[in-house]
C-alpha cells in the first residue's frame, strides 16, 4: 500500500493490519523457507509496509501532541497578561512563549499537510 491508502485508513485498521504483519514476519524467521529469493522479497516488503504504518501512526501521534502543547502554550500566555504588563521578566517569558507557539503552529500545519497528503 502507498502511503495515500494508508492515511485514510482508521488507527484501528492501522493497528490491525501491523499486528498482523509482524507476526507473519515473526513466523517466517523460523521456516526454511524463508532462505529463498521470492520469500526474502516477501519479508522485505513485509517489513516496508511495516515502517510506512508506523511513520503514519507515528505522524498521528506527533500532530496530537502538537495540538496539546499549542494549547498549554495559549494557556500560559493568558496567564501572563496583555503585552505591556508585567515586569521584564513576565515580558521575556510571554516573548519565549509566543517564538515557541508559532514553532508549534509551524508544525502542526506541515504534520496536518502530511496527514492530508498535501
Amino acid at each position: 500500500m502507498t502511503f495515500d491508502a494508508l492515511r485514510g485508513q482508521p488507527e484501528k485498521e492501522l493497528q490491525a493490519k501491523q499486528n498482523q504483519l509482524a507476526q507473519e514476519n515473526f513466523k517466517a524467521q523460523f521456516t526454511t523457507e524463508a532462505m529463498t529469493p521470492q520469500r526474502g522479497t516477501e519479508i522485505r516488503n513485509r517489513r516496508r509496509e511495516l515502517a510506512r504504518i508506523r511513520t503514519v501512526l507515528e505522524g498521528r501521534k506527533a500532530l496530537e501532541r502538537a495540538k496539546a502543547e499549542e494549547q498549554t502554550i495559549e494557556g500560559k500566555l493568558k496567564l501572563l497578561g496583555k503585552p505591556h504588563e508585567g515586569d521584564q521578566a513576565q515580558k521575556r517569558s510571554r516573548t519565549k512563549l509566543k517564538n515557541r507557539l508559532s514553532q508549534v503552529k509551524r508544525t502542526i500545519r506541515e504534520l496536518d499537510a502530511l496527514s492530508k497528503g498535501k
